[in-house]
This record gives C-alpha cells, structure tokens and sequence, in this order.
C-alpha cells in the first residue's frame, strides 16, 4: 500500500519548484535582455526629467553614474541638481567648458555664453532629486559624453543638464548578455534616440 506525501515533503517540492521556476525565468530575461531594456526606459525618463527641471528651475543638473559595485553598494545612477540657479564646472582643476557643438550664433547667444562661463563655479549637487536606482548585476553601462575622449565603464561618470535649454551630446550603452542598446542624447534638444545595438562614440 503506497502512502502519500507529508506536508513536509510537499513543502519541499514546492519550494524546489519555485526555485527551478526562478532560475528558469532570470535565465530567459538574460536572453531576451528584459533587465536591460527597463534601465533603458528608465534612464530615457530620467533624461527627459532633468532636461526639463534645469530649463524650468534655473539649476544646472546631472546625472551622476556610479559604475562599481562591492560588498556595500551596487552600481547605480541617481538625479542631482545644483544647489543654486547657477551654471556649474565639472570635477577638477580646470572649469567646464560649453560644448563647441554648441557654439552660439547671435550677439546675445554669445553674450549668455560669457555669463554661463563666469558662472562656472563648484557651489555642490544635491541628490535630494531622486534616490540612486540600482542596476541590476547582469545590466552593464558605458558612458560617453563629448568632452571626453572615450567611454567610461569604471568608476563615476556625470551628464549634465544646463538651465539655457541643452545637454552634453551623449552615448548611453546598456548592456544584458549578448543584448545592447544605446541611448543617443542630443545635445541640443534633449532628445533621445534609441538603436538596438552597441554604437562605437564619434570620433
């Protein structure tokens, strides 16, 4: 006479099944890129986002990208904003220049230029703007901004946001296993393009 299953035992083979079913469905979103198309949405909102608050608040913006990860933080991105409606340089020594893709054309485009640069001052970034969104650790990033000359993978990386309307000319890579794509920030719109596979940063 065959006795049935305790409750232990069904218990057991649930969470088994469970556990296969888990694996089996990070294993298809590995293939088919899912974790890695989310972060592509998100981070096309996000731009949209901090284009819009620096035209509107006056503040220069960024989006700061924390590429490592270790044992007390994963990679991951978050908004911040000046602390005031000032123009801001960059990390370092040397002070941010505007983009020559963005040169002004008329006498008072080149005059705001003037005040945008005399305004180059580190005054700090809030991130009071948004919490830092984690990546997934099967998602990877490269970022590639114009006035740098190749694509950051490793460490920080920013892409800032100028109240006068425009943003740094950008690739965004957004990789899951064999599966990319790129976000193409223009710079003078703010707009995003997205294309389906890993483009190398114009040279």
């Amino acid at each position: 006479m065959s006795r049935g299953l305790t409750l232990i035992e069904l218990l057991v083979s649930l969470a088994i099944i469970t556990v296969v079913l888990g694996l089996t469905v990070v294993g298809i979103g590995a293939l088919t890129g899912t974790q890695a198309k989310a972060v592509t949405n998100e981070l096309v909102g996000a731009i949209r986002t901090l284009y819009d608050t620096a035209a509107l608040t006056g503040r220069t913006c960024r989006l700061t990208f924390s590429l490592d990860s270790d044992t007390e933080s994963k990679a991951h991105y978050q908004a911040e904003c000046s602390e005031t409606a000032t123009a801001i340089r960059r990390e370092g020594a040397t002070p941010f220049e505007l983009p020559q893709s963005m040169a002004p054309q008329t006498e008072l485009e080149k005059e705001e230029r003037r005040k945008i640069e005399a305004l180059l001052l580190q005054t700090g970034f809030s991130a009071r703007e948004t919490k830092p969104r984690p990546l997934p650790s099967s998602v990877t990033l490269s970022i590639w901004t114009e006035h740098r000359p190749k694509a950051i993978q490793q460490g920080q990386a920013h892409l800032y946001f100028f109240p006068q309307g425009f943003t740094e000319n950008a690739h965004i890579v957004v990789r899951q296993s064999s599966n990319a794509w790129t976000l193409v920030v223009s710079g003078l719109t703010g707009k995003v393009h997205i294309v389906a596979e890993e483009l190398e940063p114009p040279t």
